[in-house]
C-alpha cells in the first residue's frame, strides 16, 4: 500500500509506508478512527461486486485497487485537503519573508550606489541581510522536513485504516491472500474477478461516514 502518498501528485503526494504514528494530533485522531477493532465487519454482496472469490493451489486471492481508493476514498480527502492546506500556509510564509527579504536588499543596493550610508552603516545592513538570507534557507528546509513528516503520519494512518477494515471484513470473507494492485505496481495484470475494490471502498466510506457527518 505504499502508493497512497503518491496521490498528492494526482491528489496529495500521499504515500502508504509501513511504520509508527509520531505526532500526538494524529494519535488522538487514530484512537477516535480506530479503536473499534474487535468487531467483525461483514462485507455487503450484491450482484457484480464480487463475481467469485478467486482460488488457486496456493489459497484464496483477491486484491484491492489502490488508485481507486485514492481516488474515493474520503479519510484520503479529508486528510489530503489538511495537508495541502498546511503546505500553503507554510509557501505563503516563505514567499512574504522573501519578499521582505528582496525589497530590504533592494533598498539597500540603491543607499549604496547612492552613497547615503556610510561604509560602516553599509557593512552592518549587508551582514544583516546574510543573516536573513540563511533564516529563510533553514525554515524552507524545516518547513520541508515538516510536511514530509506530516505526510508520512498520514500514510500510516491510511495504511492502518485499510488494513484494519481488511482484516474485519475478512473474517466473514476468509481470503488467504488480498493483494495491493496499481498501474505503477509490480503486477501487470490482475482480472477483474480478483477485485473486491468496490465493496471496501464502499464499506471505508460507510464507517467514515457512520463517525464523522459529512463536511
Amino acid at each position: 500500500m505504499t502508493e497512497i502518498g503518491e496521490q498528492n501528485q494526482k491528489k496529495t503526494n500521499v504515500s502508504l509506508i509501513v511504520s509508527l504514528v509520531v505526532s500526538l494530533g494524529l494519535i488522538v485522531l487514530y484512537i477516535l478512527f480506530f479503536t473499534q477493532k474487535n468487531e467483525p465487519v461483514k462485507m455487503e454482496k450484491k450482484p457484480g461486486e464480487i463475481q467469485t472469490i478467486a482460488s488457486t493451489s496456493a489459497g484464496t486471492i483477491a486484491f484491492v485497487n489502490t488508485d481507486e481508493i485514492l481516488s474515493n476514498y474520503e479519510l484520503v480527502k479529508k486528510l489530503s485537503g489538511q495537508l495541502d492546506k498546511e503546505r500553503n500556509k507554510k509557501d505563503n510564509d516563505l514567499k512574504q519573508r522573501q519578499k521582505e527579504y528582496e525589497s530590504e536588499a533592494a533598498y539597500f543596493q540603491e543607499s549604496v550606489q547612492n552613497q547615503s550610508i556610510s561604509e560602516k552603516s553599509a557593512q552592518m545592513i549587508y551582514e544583516q541581510l546574510m543573516v536573513k538570507q540563511q533564516e529563510i534557507l533553514e525554515l524552507q528546509e524545516t518547513y520541508a522536513a515538516e510536511l514530509a513528516q506530516k505526510e508520512y503520519e498520514i500514510n500510516i494512518m491510511l495504511l492502518d485504516s485499510i488494513r484494519n477494515y481488511l482484516d474485519r471484513m475478512n473474517t466473514d470473507n476468509r481470503f488467504d491472500y488480498i493483494l495491493n494492485y496499481n498501474l505503477s505496481g509490480s503486477i501487470l495484470l490482475a482480472k477483474d474477478t480478483f477485485d473486491i475494490s468496490g465493496p471496501v471502498i464502499k464499506g471505508l466510506n460507510s464507517e467514515y461516514n457512520a463517525k464523522y457527518s459529512p463536511e
